[in-house]
């Protein structure tokens, strides 16, 4: 199996330093945990869960409702940091999400953040979407140490008007 690069190139993008508002996706074979930051890039908190055939048009509907700027898209990869079965799904929905929405896609490495879910909410109730929560948290900590900046798709000079 290849070791995955999460952060790997990508083709016509820059740096931005503007505040988004991001939806974050943590993919599962059966169900696909959904999770928002606030307008200021502060506090993730837990959405929804879904069903995974349902989550792309689920996620097409939470980007048109909230104002969502920008997806983090979770990479479930091994323990060693190999990439699997559930990687390449994430990355198929990853692209339809970029290809249909048009909206800025960051994947994340989310090693780990499902037991950490499981740790916080018990095991008797489905924490997809605390998963994801997260996940984001994670991701939104990491991009205010980096200055507030991720690579992220160049969508023009007036971006972060």
């Amino acid at each position: 199996m290849a070791r995955a690069r999460p952060r790997g190139p990508r083709v016509g993008l820059r740096r931005v330093t503007c505040r988004v508002r991001w939806l974050a996706v943590d993919p599962g074979e059966r169900r696909v945990g959904l999770a928002v930051c606030d307008p200021d890039e502060r506090v993730a908190v837990p959405l929804e869960i879904v069903p995974a055939d349902a989550a792309f048009p689920a996620i097409r509907s939470i980007v048109a409702r909230e104002g969502i700027e920008g997806i983090v898209m979770g990479l479930p990869l091994t323990l060693r940091g190999d990439e699997g079965e559930a990687v390449r799904m994430a990355r198929r929905l990853g692209a339809r999400i970029v290809r249909q929405l048009a909206v800025p896609l960051e994947y994340e490495d989310e090693r780990h953040t499902t037991s950490e879910a499981e740790r916080l909410a018990g095991r008797d109730r489905p924490s997809d979407d605390l998963a994801a929560a997260i996940l984001l948290q994670q991701f939104i900590d990491r991009r205010r140490a980096a200055g507030g900046r991720t690579d992220q798709e160049d969508r023009g000079p007036d971006a972060c008007a």
